[in-house]
């Protein structure tokens, strides 16, 4: 470690107290994503301009709007992230530039400020949106996911210009909204320019990069029954029924799992940086009318997995689809029934993912500021979906995540994440920018 890095990751370290009020700040903003995605959360916009502040503090030249959600759509539809009815009024991304002082490379700081709904109160020990440190550890909704990360990379670049070191490139920042449900900000992100030559993502790693996301795929499989009286003797399937669409579920269930199991061992499902190989998760269903009567109808909603290797011409999981539509209509011949009344799909969202080499330039020297910074240099793969994809191909900004949290505690009630990691995490993005910047 140089004489400089020394100093930055002590100048870190004394500034743990700022950067877990830094985060405690953006949780007290309720910037909730909601279902409705033409209204805006509560918090969203007074989020961003929050942020707005402290990067024009620091030299920043600041970029903030409401996306046009219509003409997105139309320009990028049939593409990743484009979905028909977004809106963006009261929900602004937020752009920013530091610029260095010429000749340097470029990197893009980049993540969500929107976060999903808390849940019941009940399960929550504090008000998840009132953040406390308790146990050397912060606590609210989007301590996690993701607004510990945006915290790291803002304390970072704050620490180096307090610091007085010079960049050669530029600092890029982008906050984005609609995360949470699809993904149109880092659309909308991309399409105004943002870009630089390189990113990172601070999605939740658990402090380690993560250079490939799944691609995520969400289907509803509509099975059609016969309604009728539970609790009397049925007439057969062929003439008036009861079918009862609870057990065409279980059927349909159990060929679900047939073909998670096929994928178990298939190279074309498998990373070498992935814990687990792609997988089909049903998610929800719902099923029936009334406790006394066989459900007419049922539907089962699933979580489907890709990986980039599957990307189509479209960049999204095409090739994907046709795999589970042929396996969903060959269960259907299996049954007499379901053959003459096969199951429907409908699909919800398609959600791009992406991979940045392990041998990139970028990588290799994240690598190793990551260890200076005292962490593992060993890269892994992220199970979720993340915005990547979007920088990444259509930014063409080669982007990875790298984010402070265990990742298992997004979305759960009293979301949490320590000092520790977040100090952790500032630390070796201060270090990252210093080397490529430089």
């Amino acid at each position: 470690m140089s004489d400089l890095e020394a100093r930055i990751a002590a100048a870190v370290e004394a500034r743990a107290d700022r950067i877990a009020t830094t985060l405690m700040d953006l949780i007290n903003f309720p910037s909730i994503v909601l279902a409705d995605p033409t209204k805006a959360g509560p918090g969203e916009h007074d989020c961003q301009v929050y942020l707005k502040g402290r990067l024009e503090k620091i030299g920043f030249e600041t970029d903030l709007w409401d996306p046009d959600g219509p003409a997105l759509y139309e320009k990028y539809k049939g593409g990743p992230a484009a979905h028909k009815g977004r809106t963006f009024e009261g929900r602004p991304n937020l752009g920013g530039r530091l610029k260095g002082s010429g000749g340097g490379r470029s990197v893009f700081l980049t993540g969500h400020i929107d976060v999903v709904p808390p849940g019941p109160a009940e399960h929550w020990k504090t008000d998840p949106f009132n953040a406390v440190l308790t146990n050397e550890c912060v606590y609210g909704r989007g301590a996690v996911d993701m607004k510990g990360g945006v915290a790291c990379m803002l304390m970072a670049i704050e620490t180096l210009k307090e610091l007085g070191v010079e960049l050669s490139g530029d600092v890029v920042w982008g906050t984005v909204v609609d995360e949470e449900i699809g993904g149109m900000g880092a659309l909308a992100m991309a399409d105004r320019g943002w870009r630089a030559d390189v990113g990172i993502m601070t999605e939740p790693t658990g402090n380690t990069i993560a250079p490939i996301c799944h691609g995520i795929i969400w289907a509803k499989i509509i099975l059609d029954g016969i309604g009728g009286h539970a609790e009397l003797k049925p007439n057969s399937w062929y003439s008036t029924g009861p079918v009862d669409a609870i057990w065409l579920c279980r059927q349909i269930l159990d060929g679900i799992d047939i073909l998670n199991r096929r994928w178990q061992f298939d190279p074309k499902k498998n990373h070498p940086l992935m814990d687990l190989p792609n997988q089909i998760i049903p998610t929800m269903i719902s099923a029936g009318e009334h406790p006394a009567s066989m459900a007419g109808r049922a539907e089962i909603t699933v979580d489907i997995q890709y990986l980039p290797s599957e990307k189509d011409e479209f960049l999204l999981g095409g090739h994907v689809k046709r795999e589970f539509e042929e396996h969903i209509a060959a269960l259907c011949q299996a049954d007499p029934y379901l053959r003459e009344h096969p199951a429907r799909i409908e699909w919800i969202l398609d959600a791009d993912c992406a991979e940045v080499p392990a041998d990139h330039d970028f990588v290799r020297l994240m690598q190793g500021a990551v260890a200076t910074a005292g962490l593992s240099p060993t890269l892994t793969g992220t199970g979720a979906h993340t915005d990547m994809g979007i920088p990444t191909e259509l930014g063409k900004t080669p982007t990875l995540n790298f984010g402070p949290g265990d990742p298992t505690q997004a979305h759960q009630p009293n979301e949490h994440v320590s000092v520790t990691d977040l100090v952790d995490c500032t630390r070796a993005i201060a270090l990252t920018i210093a080397r490529w910047c430089a």
